[in-house]
């Protein structure tokens, strides 16, 4: 047994009051534990001192040592199993305290699976360990050790637990804070990723429209000139005696009917007015056209109580939302039966909301998840960081959809 001099009760005092002092303003555990292990030194004189903390999972533990540095300090980035831990008793609650004499020789501490090669490779031969309570609960465990062997007592397991009781909640306090500070910075990443491809797929988005748009061009300057130049041509051929205006005349309806189709794809891939008047003018054609191609008898009304917030948004916005509206009205034409449809867009002080209501036969749980558009609707709208909601109109009866983006603070 190594003989030690006794230490005054008001120098044990002097120093759990320096441990204290040597707290203040660490904001990490390395620099902690490298704070305190001097003044620890003088109660419980060490030649390696390390800190185990439990994580989250109650399964796995980080480590962070001062005086000689093992490979224990690897655990601060690559957490340990617990029951790899040469001290798991402690951890787990099963031990008040581990107090070896020679933990070389010591079978506790030599287990299948342990992870002791520190032990042998450092030659800690005297090891005490007590846990670190907070809450109730163990949260981890004070370790010190000594080349020595006989070298601790259990007057030192007593002052090493009042010293881990003094570093507990501290310890605590820094461990949640810690893992606040991971959640945030893992969530700001997640965030980030997900603005940068939202995005990147609105700008992907955007270039799809415009391509749309130069298709639509396209056929209706080249595709749909050259149908009419048929048209016309069968019309005079009809009116020769050479060819039966039998065989014409069905030709001649389907090339019609056939340039009445390609003009609503036209129609549908130019939003010409929204780009050329704004959003709440651009929809105001889109019920006009809608209802006209129908054929059907169906009343619309267009309310915007923005005060021109909504023709204020970015170009990508507007045509995200022109094309929800619209796939919102045509859905309701096709499928619904109404006698009439309804978008009003309102604006509070943190979203654009946009409701369409038909009263028409409405849609059932099951038609809702099955429709296309209803997805594509949904897509849509989370480009924009956007919510759509699906339901039943007023009193029950026909549909209502709402769609709710969210404005810059400066809007």
């Amino acid at each position: 047994m190594v003989q030690r001099v006794p230490i005054a009760a008001e120098h044990v005092l002097h120093h759990f009051l320096g441990i204290s002092r040597a707290l203040a303003g660490r904001l990490d555990f390395q620099s902690m534990i490298e704070a305190v292990s001097e003044e620890i030194r003088f109660i419980l004189p060490h030649d390696h001192l390390d800190v185990s903390l439990l994580l989250d999972d109650d399964s796995h533990l980080s480590a962070y040592e001062t005086g000689l540095h093992t490979s224990w300090s690897d655990f601060a980035f690559h957490p340990l199993a617990i029951a790899r831990s040469p001290i798991r008793t402690v951890l787990l609650g099963e031990a008040p305290y581990l107090l070896s004499d020679d933990a070389m020789n010591d079978e506790r501490f030599q287990f299948p699976g342990a992870l002791n090669h520190p032990i042998f490779d450092a030659r800690l031969r005297s090891r005490l360990h007590v846990p670190l309570r907070a809450r109730g609960e163990v949260i981890g465990a004070l370790s010190c050790s000594s080349h020595a062997a006989n070298y601790y007592t259990l007057d030192d397991v007593r002052h090493t637990q009042h010293v881990a009781d003094l570093l507990a909640s501290y310890l605590y306090a820094l461990r949640q804070t810690e893992q606040a500070k991971q959640l945030a910075i893992a969530e700001a990443q997640i965030r980030a990723r997900e603005e940068g491809l939202r995005l990147g797929v609105l700008r992907l988005t955007e270039e799809l429209e415009n391509e749309r748009q130069r298709i639509g061009m396209d056929l209706h300057d080249q595709t749909l000139a050259d149908m009419t130049r048929l048209h016309r041509r069968i019309g005079r051929l009809q009116s020769l005696d050479a060819v039966p205006a039998t065989e014409l005349a069905p030709i001649g309806q389907a090339l019609h009917e056939s340039m009445q189709e390609l003009r609503l794809i036209i129609d549908a891939v130019k939003p010409t007015i929204l780009q050329l008047f704004g959003f709440v003018e651009g929809l105001e054609d889109l019920l006009l056209r809608s209802v006209r191609n129908s054929g059907l008898a169906i009343s619309t009304q267009l309310r915007d109580n923005t005060g021109g917030l909504a023709n204020a948004l970015a170009e990508p916005q507007k045509i995200a939302l022109f094309r929800i509206i619209q796939e919102a009205v045509n859905n309701a034409i096709k499928h619904a039966a109404p006698l009439a449809i309804t978008v009003e867009i309102t604006a509070s002080d943190s979203h654009l909301q946009l409701t369409i209501i038909d009263d028409g036969v409405g849609l059932d749980s099951a038609s809702r998840l099955e429709t296309g558009g209803l997805k594509n609707m949904q897509v849509r709208a989370q480009l924009l960081s956007a919510h759509v909601n699906i339901d039943k109109g007023p009193h029950g009866k026909g549909t209502c959809v709402q769609v709710s983006l969210p404005l810059p603070a400066q809007a």
